[in-house]
């Protein structure tokens, strides 16, 4: 199939997967210029006329799933021998597997984020009535947005999807058990019913996965079968103490053998999810600081190196923090916050001072343009968000737009091809209509994201220059009030009493954190 043009759409440029349901292509799309996926289903599907209907209301079904992390369908259709295909959104990057088998395991910050995604993006189907049923790393593919991890689960294309009215319909043939054995709930292997929370399970293995570098029970797949009916899962905590316990309750009860036992939606994992330490943006907080004790003397515990630095999440903090994190926890970003932790204390200083001892305008006007300097350099990180967002939500919106204007040409498409009956002359030419004006919708629409997108990162690298100019005078600023600040006590002699202790050490974090910004930038 390499370098074909199907349906005068989609040139094959490499087989990049090969699984149990099919081989999935690297394609361009000739029309808009993208690079997307195809997966090409077994013969057997199209052969058998009650799974090709079933497949066409599957499809039809996931085609409205609209979530930033699963893998969106497009398009579908006939292949000349007669096989069908679905078009799928192409997600550049390693699959999660791979990932693992790269880091042997991930950091609890980094688990965290990626399994708030995958909860996410679970609830979004099952809230659509679609069950995945074959939720593992293998299936899920890891990019990368601004320095974010972005997760994309894929193969949601021969999945069960449920009904309005209950019943529910699968492309799984006869007699064939669908899934992968380390992942599969204890009801997909025994007698019991196939529900949304077998996809729970599944999660509940893949965050084992995650944390340890291993799903819950390995080995030969009748003996991982056998221990997913009977054997409790072993305990996080004994193997790696790093783990939360509060996370290690969460996958225990993921990994509940009674669906009822579990926890019993998406939504319910991502809340649970969102109150483990390490969840949320995180700030750097000193022993020491609670409420009443002053910054300055952080900042002298800092100096005198008798501060132990560690992790706290507040409960402000937890309902106002972005609820999706990817390395904003590094060394880097701590430093900063720690950093700006001792700057805020040299400006309550400098406030002291400037409210106990009045008459010093240098010191003033300092502290003025300190304050000038924050403004601006809080208004730029706020644009720059403000951008990012709107960034993500134009590239969302078109997706989604496309996405359906692209299944209705799918669907037309279908019934052009029908051949018992065939439709007649003037049905086809309607059809041939119909198809080109939604084909130019189409091209339209990703044209005008593209001249929007375009516009965005212009205005993007504009903010980024701000910021860092932004940056740089909000350091420059504190500089300054620190050398008026010096001044000023030391012209106070005597007087200065207590503020010259207090100067002594919040004046040498400042200026050990200033030096270290300065030959940073």
């Amino acid at each position: 199939m390499i370098g074909e043009l199907l349906d005068g759409t989609y040139r094959v440029v490499q087989l990049i997967g090969e699984g149990a349901t099919g081989q999935v292509y690297l394609v361009e799309h000739i029309h808009i210029g993208r690079h997307e996926a195809i997966k090409v289903l077994r013969p057997e599907v199209a052969a058998d006329a009650r799974l090709s209907s079933r497949f066409r209301r599957e499809a039809r079904a996931i085609n409205r799933l609209r979530h930033p992390n699963i893998i969106g369908i497009y398009d579908f259709g006939r292949l000349p021998d007669g096989r069908l295909y679905l078009t799928m959104e192409h997600a550049a990057g390693d699959t999660l597997d791979l990932v693992l088998r790269r880091a042997g395991r991930l950091d609890v910050v980094r688990s965290l984020h990626l399994l708030h995604q995958i909860a996410s993006a679970i609830d979004h189907a099952h809230a659509h009535g679609v069950v995945h049923r074959d939720l593992k790393p293998h299936n899920m593919v890891l990019t990368e947005d601004r320095g974010k991890d972005v997760l994309k689960i894929l193969d949601f294309g021969l999945a069960k999807v449920t009904s309005p009215g209950g019943a529910s319909e699968e492309l799984t043939l006869h007699g064939e058990i669908f899934g992968t054995a380390e992942y599969m709930a204890p009801e997909r292997l025994g007698s019991g019913p196939d529900d949304p929370r077998s996809d729970l399970y599944a999660i509940g293995c893949i965050a084992f996965e995650l944390l340890t570098g291993q799903p819950p029970f390995t080995g030969p797949r009748p003996l991982v079968m056998a221990a997913h009916m009977q054997t409790p899962p072993p305990a996080l905590g004994r193997a790696f103490p790093g783990i939360p316990g509060v996370l290690d309750v969460i996958v225990q009860q993921l990994l509940a053998k009674d669906p009822a036992e579990r926890l019993q939606s998406g939504k319910q994992l991502a809340m649970a999810l969102e109150q483990v330490p390490g969840f949320a943006r995180r700030r750097r907080a000193l022993t020491g600081m609670v409420p009443g004790v002053p910054s300055e003397r952080v900042a002298a515990d800092l100096a005198a190196g008798r501060v132990e630095v560690h992790d706290e999440v507040t409960l402000q903090e937890r309902a106002s923090a972005p609820r999706q994190i990817g390395y904003a926890d590094t060394a880097a970003a701590r430093t900063e916050e720690v950093r700006d932790e001792v700057l805020a204390a040299l400006v309550e200083l400098a406030e002291e001072v400037v409210d106990t001892h009045p008459g010093d305008a240098t010191l003033a006007m300092a502290l003025v343009d300190v304050a000038r300097a924050r403004a601006d350099r809080d208004r730029f990180v706020r644009e720059r968000a403000a951008l990012e967002e709107r960034h993500a939500t134009a590239v969302q919106s078109v997706r989604e737009r496309e996405g359906s204007l692209r299944f209705a040409i799918a669907e037309l498409r279908f019934e052009r091809q029908r051949k018992d009956p065939p439709p007649a002359a003037g049905a086809a030419a309607d059809l041939d209509f119909q198809i080109a004006q939604l084909d130019q919708r189409v091209r339209e629409l990703t044209l005008g994201l593209g001249h929007e997108l375009a516009a965005l990162d212009e205005r993007g690298i504009e903010l980024a220059a701000a910021e860092h100019d932004g940056e740089a005078q909000w350091l420059d600023g504190h500089r300054r009030l620190r050398a008026a600040l010096a001044d000023r006590v030391g012209a106070l002699g005597a007087r200065a009493g207590e503020l010259a202790s207090k100067f002594a050490a919040v004046g040498a974090a400042s200026q050990e954190m200033l030096d270290g910004a300065g030959s940073s930038s």
